[in-house]
């Protein structure tokens, strides 16, 4: 059996957050009830005799189900599938989303990481965010989360929010060295066509940060964080040492498979074939009830396009590719010549017959491997 990674989508929110483009819905106690269901019997159809060795329940926010459901679908998840060597359980969560007595609970069901959505300690820019939290609440639930017996919590950070200047994403990154999380992501804001922001910033009322300053936002956590001790080991991820990288995060960047539940979940079998499930609580609901797979796509990978991912994937994290490899497996030409470039700008540094992106060669990453392969 292949080690695989499990992803649980939880498509519920108190509130959509205005630059949210992922699938979530407000939802009822007798929705979220039926959902677990629905999710229980997804598991049962496609987790079965399965090595799982990574769960991660993301979404939306998962904690807004409630701990006793978590409680019994990690107990079917080890009784149907082979857990011996799983590494790493993580649930997101919320600031506001989540009490301490619930925090308890879940680390006592076999949570051991918890992933929080801070995004920002400026009440400004979480208001421009349209989250409903205030940093006060940030720094409470990182607080009960600590004392629930998480030890391994990872923080989500933003930057290029409208209105949030260099200094202020400085401020923001200084908090981090009396925190002291385990983990880091610092994520630029995208702004998605059709989101609430977007309009904003389309109609004038809002303006995002330029381009240039968001890369020196970029480099400020480099610097700053590298500084306090943190390894960047993935374009916007930081790990207090390699034993609190993302093991589950990682699978997504090595191609390892995964297997994703719930609606819009995705799915990959590790060699060429990624598939998704509908992204319609309805639809979902209406298809495990009917005993049917939710799956509504997937497309099959080449060759050329699976050395693509393999390359740029590479490029986003520290540990780089395999430039032999990549040749020998594929079939695929590295470009030499655009390869010197990435040398000459200080994008990359060859060592033997890897090649490792630098903090911002990785930045460049999507568009590198697409000139890298010829």
């Amino acid at each position: 059996m292949k080690p695989t990674g499990l992803y649980i989508h939880i498509p519920f929110c108190i509130k959509k957050c205005s630059y949210c483009s992922f699938y979530s819905v407000k939802s009822d106690d007798r929705t979220r009830f039926d959902f677990g269901k629905a999710l229980m019997s997804e598991l049962e159809q496609r987790v079965r005799n399965k090595c799982i060795v990574t769960i991660y329940a993301g979404g939306g926010t998962p904690t807004l189900l409630p701990p006793e459901f978590w409680g019994e679908f990690l107990a079917l998840v080890t009784d149907i599938a082979d857990t011996s060597d799983i590494e790493e359980c993580t649930i997101e969560t919320n600031p506001g989303a989540v009490t301490e007595s619930e925090l308890f609970t879940l680390r006592q069901v076999g949570f051991n990481r918890m992933s929080m959505g801070v995004q920002s300690f400026s009440d400004t820019a979480l208001l421009t965010l349209g989250r409903i939290h205030t940093s006060s609440a940030a720094l409470k639930t990182f607080k009960s989360a600590r004392k629930a017996g998480f030890d391994n919590i990872s923080i989500d950070l933003m930057y290029g929010i409208p209105g949030q200047s260099l200094d202020g994403w400085s401020e923001d990154l200084k908090r981090i060295e009396d925190l002291a999380p385990e983990h880091i992501s610092c994520y630029e804001l995208s702004v998605e066509k059709g989101t609430p922001i977007s309009e904003s910033i389309s109609s004038g009322e809002l303006s995002k940060p330029d381009e240039q300053t968001c890369r020196k936002m970029y480099l400020a956590a480099d610097n700053i964080l590298t500084e306090y001790g943190y390894l960047h080991y993935e374009v916007s991820n930081y790990a207090r040492g390699k034993s609190f990288i993302s093991r589950h995060n990682s699978a997504y960047w090595d191609r390892t498979p995964y297997i994703g539940l719930g609606p819009s979940a995705h799915s990959f079998n590790g060699k060429n074939t990624r598939s998704w499930n509908v992204a319609s609580i309805e639809d979902y609901l209406s298809q495990m009830k009917n005993g049917n797979s939710p799956e509504t796509g997937r497309e099959e990978i080449d060759i050329e396009q699976a050395a693509l991912e393999t390359v740029m994937l590479g490029l986003r994290c520290n540990t780089g590719i395999d430039l032999w490899k990549i040749e020998t497996e594929t079939g695929v030409s590295i470009n030499r010549d655009y390869l010197n470039t990435m040398i000459e700008n200080n994008r990359v540094i060859v060592s033997g017959t890897r090649l490792i992106p630098t903090a911002e060669g990785m930045l460049y990453a999507d568009g590198d491997s697409i000139n890298l392969i010829e």
